[in-house]
């Protein structure tokens, strides 16, 4: 099934590299096989039976691994292959930005679905995660009621991210 034949807005997943810092060292994952197992199996157990799951691979990804073909293999044993659907390759401000919500482990595609407004959970440490931001009710209770970011508690976030947080280059 195509993202385009899909009836309603998808969640999101966006991968991250495997070896990536984020990954090792701000997050309970051993890598990315890990976090997708695990969000895939809590999508198939909790996630309600008309969404759909858009998995994004990293656009820097080397390729020495076929994450969609372990992502599908992944999907298709626990019965969620109709339901999952692998991009390599999209817009992904068109994409996060029409979702319903996002799962993240801690990538900073996190930061463009709250400047959306879409309701964003992250599994890892991030700058981001806390509340009022991000949904903090779990990841098992976020497909069914994802809460959304207060836009002003975020966007104050933002300035003072931006304003004390960041050199300009």
């Amino acid at each position: 099934r195509s993202f385009r034949a899909w009836a309603g807005s998808p969640v999101v997943f966006p991968l991250q590299l495997d070896c990536d810092y984020q990954i090792r060292v701000h997050s309970n994952f051993s890598g990315m096989q890990e976090a997708i197992e695990t969000v895939l199996g809590s999508f198939a157990r909790n996630a309600p039976a008309d969404t759909l799951l858009v998995v994004k691979g990293h656009p820097l990804d080397n390729g020495l691994v076929n994450w969609e073909k372990r992502t599908l293999a992944a999907a298709a044993k626990i019965g969620i292959a109709d339901r999952l659907l692998f991009l390599e390759s999209v817009d992904i401000d068109s994409l996060v930005c029409n979702a319903l919500g996002l799962v993240t482990v801690n990538s900073t595609t996190g930061t463009l679905s709250l400047r959306c407004g879409v309701p964003t959970i992250v599994l890892g440490d991030a700058v981001y995660d806390m509340p009022r931001i991000t949904d903090q009710k779990g990841l098992d209770a976020f497909w069914r009621d994802p809460t959304p970011p207060e836009m002003p508690v975020f966007d104050a976030f933002r300035r003072v991210l931006i304003e004390r947080c960041l050199i300009h280059g």
